[in-house]
């Protein structure tokens, strides 16, 4: 059900009119504090962490991206994330971009001497908006498909408010049929 009201959420944005003449930038960096719940089957895990992410133009419409995630769950259960990636984006009007997202990922979760780890690839399709001068918006659905665990599919939603031409408050919610994640943080581009 949350699912389903995320993907109406996300549509209606991709129906706004942008009202700004920006040129998105590909390339930057981006710290967040991560809020993370996990339900699988009957057991649930609320956590939180960090986030470092990365993206650099490459090509004219490509670009490579990057992130790694450090969580503390309850319980006493650590865990981390590396995803290693790239994408494409193409211009659909002044204010619209079409973004493509694919790559792969590493999970890692320990407790004491228990350790499980799990590797997988992603892929995703969306847009990225100026709703103003100073705000944008990107919704995406992706799917990951786990090597030892499930495979799921999610939205991703992303705003951002900008402070000025390089700098932006960032805030994410990632939900998925086994997830939510949340975060908040400080974006730069160059």
């Amino acid at each position: 059900m949350k699912l389903q009201t995320l993907c109406g959420t996300a549509i209606a944005l991709i129906a706004l009119p942008g009202i700004s003449l920006a040129e998105f930038n590909y390339t930057s960096a981006e710290i967040s504090y991560v809020d993370v719940d996990y339900d699988i089957g009957n057991f649930s895990v609320d956590g939180d962490g960090f986030n470092i992410a990365g993206s650099y133009t490459i090509a004219d419409e490509f670009f490579v991206s990057g992130s790694y995630e450090d969580y503390s769950f309850d319980f006493g259960v650590d865990g981390d994330v590396l995803e290693i990636g790239g994408g494409y984006f193409h211009m659909l009007n002044e204010d619209l971009d079409f973004v493509a997202a694919f790559g792969y990922l590493e999970t890692e979760v320990s407790s004491g001497n228990f350790r499980v780890d799990d590797d997988g690839l992603y892929l995703g399709g969306g847009i990225r908006t100026q709703l103003s001068d100073e705000f944008q918006v990107e919704a995406m659905l992706k799917y990951v498909n786990m090597d030892k665990g499930d495979s799921d599919t999610g939205i991703e939603l992303r705003g951002r408010y900008y402070f000025n031409e390089q700098f932006a408050v960032i805030a994410q919610a990632d939900i998925g049929n086994d997830f939510e994640i949340f975060s908040i943080g400080i974006r730069a581009e160059f």
